[in-house]
């Protein structure tokens, strides 16, 4: 069920319940079940429909304001007349300001949750994979610009990261990280160099995997190593590692050209080439171009949860 259809319904069963609870002659809305049901549904309702219209960072901003805004009303008519200013909705929304903060703050500088919406990174991440990004791994960022306030450390090749697709910027996508600011990136059929030094990939057997569409799709495993991580990809035995049609359906990359079989790319200055580890099922910076650094949300390190297969819980990536 999409944000749109549950906001919708606790926006009208909020006050629903606060309706039943009133002719009930329930009045003590701190220890009323519905009525405290009631205010609470009738607060994540509209919160939940910003979140669906707008982002989930902008209906934050939205709900801190507000908060923020009851709170201190309340504190200055409680110092001047004794008694709070709000009641009903408004007094759980003024009491839920400091954990609003929390999570602003949360949301906002240490952590990026996200869904894994594609089979592109198979098998390290599957569909439904819920992950959160470190954003704390390499420095403080501004919340929306995204500028590195202080830095820390930048990505390394094999990490895995979450970013904003340099197309759309609504759009997140997670990819592993291949190529840094200055390398030079060669992919040849189904091999590929980094600064003329092949990647150590090792081939496995054949599996198989349900795609998004619920289509059978026949693979073959590989073992690589990049940077300091190994990990294990897909690629399909029929296919080579660039598709002509699809690469040339995108405008052309500055730094990358196409010369006979050979894609060769010089990664730009605070950019970051990534792929998919399902080399066969991912558009990235083969076909679409290089990450820019504010455009990074931050890496990966293990999957929190997979609600479709809970055998995939605390799991870390390599």
């Amino acid at each position: 069920m999409s944000l749109f259809l549950y906001g919708a319904a606790f926006t009208v069963l909020g006050p629903v319940l606060v309706s039943v609870g009133r002719r009930r002659g329930e009045t003590d809305e701190e220890n009323s079940r519905l009525l405290s049901m009631g205010y609470s549904l009738g607060i994540w309702g509209p919160f939940l429909l910003l979140s669906y219209l707008l982002t989930i960072p902008r209906a934050l901003l939205v709900a801190i304001a507000l908060s923020g805004t009851l709170w201190i009303l309340d504190r200055v008519v409680v110092a001047r007349r004794g008694h709070r200013f709000t009641s009903g909705a408004a007094r759980y929304g003024s009491d839920a300001f400091l954990l609003v903060c929390i999570i602003c703050l949360l949301r906002f500088f240490i952590v990026e949750p996200f869904v894994v919406p594609s089979s592109s990174m198979r098998p390290t991440l599957v569909v439904s994979d819920f992950i959160i990004a470190d954003r704390f791994a390499y420095g403080l960022r501004l919340p929306f610009t995204n500028k590195v306030i202080v830095a820390w450390g930048r990505p390394e090749r094999g990490d895995v990261i979450v970013f904003q697709y340099p197309r759309d910027r609504s759009k997140t996508f997670v990819k592993r990280v291949i190529g840094l600011p200055g390398d030079v990136i060669e992919i040849t059929g189904r091999s590929m160099t980094v600064n003329d030094e092949p990647l150590d990939v090792k081939p496995g057997g054949p599996e198989s995997y349900e795609s998004e569409d619920g289509e059978h799709v026949s693979v073959r495993r590989f073992s690589e190593r990049v940077g300091r991580h190994e990990h294990d990809g897909f690629y399909q035995s029929e296919k080579e590692w660039i598709d002509r049609d699809l690469l040339s359906s995108y405008s052309a990359t500055d730094g990358c050209h196409l010369a006979g079989e050979t894609l060769r790319c010089v990664v730009g200055v605070g950019r970051y080439f990534v792929m998919g580890d399902n080399r066969d099922n991912s558009l990235d910076s083969r076909y679409w171009g290089y990450v820019p650094d504010d455009h990074i949300l931050g890496r990966v390190d293990a999957i929190a949860i997979n609600f479709s297969d809970l055998s995939r819980i605390a799991l870390g990536l390599r």
